[in-house]
C-alpha cells in the first residue's frame, strides 16, 4: 500500500466520523429548535386575551340590555297600572318610554356588534389552537425521526471510531503527523484523489511531473494549489 493511498484510507473513515458529527450538531440545533412552537403558543394565547377581553364586553353590554328592559317594564307597569292620573305625569312616562325603546335598540346595536366579534375572537382562538395542535403534532413525529436517527449516527460513529483505532494498529503510517496538521488547516480534507491530472478538492490541473510523482508508492506529493496530499484515483 503506498504512502498516500494509506492515508486516504484513513481519511476515508475520518470523514466518515466527520459527516456523521456534523449531522449530529445539525440535528441537536432542530431538537432543540422551538421558536415555532413558542411563537404558535404565544399566538394562541394572545388569541385568547382578546377573545376574553372580546366576551367579557359581550356579557357587559348583555347586561346593559337586561337592565335597560327592567327600566321599560317598571316604565310599562306604571304608565298602564292606573294608579297615575294626572295627563302630565302620564305624558312625561310615555315620554319616557320613548326615550328607553330608543336607547334599548342602541344598546341591542351594541350588543350585536360585541356578539359578532366575540364570535370572530372564538373563531380565531380556535384557528390558533388548531394550528398548535397540528405542529406539535408534526414536531413529535418529525422529532422521532430525528432521534432514531442520532441513535443511528451515534452507532455508525462508534463502529468507526473502532475501525479507525484498528486501521492505525494495523498499519504503520509514518505520514500520520502531516495528515493530522493537514486535516486541521485544510478542512478536514488533507487527501485529495487526483483524476484526470486535476485536484478534485480545487479543481487545480496538475503538471505531468507532479502527476507522475504522486503514482509512485514511496513518494507523498502535495497539490501546488491547495497543498493537500495527493492521491491517484
Amino acid at each position: 500500500m503506498s504512502r498516500s493511498e494509506k492515508l486516504y484510507s484513513l481519511q476515508l473513515l475520518d470523514t466518515a466520523i466527520d459527516n456523521a458529527s456534523k449531522r449530529l450538531k445539525e440535528i441537536d440545533l432542530i431538537l432543540k429548535d422551538d421558536k415555532a412552537l413558542k411563537k404558535a403558543e404565544q399566538a394562541y394565547k394572545d388569541a385568547q386575551i382578546i377573545a376574553e377581553d372580546k366576551f367579557r364586553t359581550l356579557r357587559e353590554r348583555e347586561r346593559k340590555v337586561s337592565d335597560q328592559n327592567s327600566k321599560i317594564e317598571q316604565n310599562q307597569k306604571k304608565l298602564y297600572s292606573g294608579s297615575i292620573t294626572n295627563p302630565k305625569e302620564l305624558e312625561d312616562l310615555q315620554l319616557e318610554a320613548n326615550s328607553l325603546s330608543k336607547y334599548l335598540r342602541v344598546l341591542e346595536d351594541n350588543q350585536l356588534e360585541a356578539m359578532v366579534e366575540a364570535e370572530e375572537a372564538q373563531t380565531n382562538t380556535d384557528r390558533a389552537a388548531s394550528v398548535l395542535d397540528s405542529l406539535k403534532t408534526q414536531r413529535a413525529a418529525d422529532h422521532q425521526v430525528l432521534i432514531q436517527e442520532k441513535a443511528e449516527l451515534e452507532n455508525k460513529i462508534n463502529e468507526t471510531e473502532r475501525e479507525k483505532a484498528a486501521y492505525l494498529s494495523s498499519e504503520t503510517i509514518p505520514d500520520l503527523e502531516d495528515y493530522n496538521l493537514l486535516r486541521k488547516s485544510a478542512g478536514g480534507i488533507a487527501v485529495s484523489l487526483m483524476v484526470s491530472s486535476s485536484c478534485r478538492s480545487c479543481g487545480a490541473n496538475i503538471p505531468s511531473a507532479i502527476e507522475q510523482q504522486a503514482r509512485s508508492p514511496s513518494k507523498l506529493v502535495f497539490c501546488p494549489t491547495c497543498k493537500r496530499i495527493l492521491h491517484p484515483g
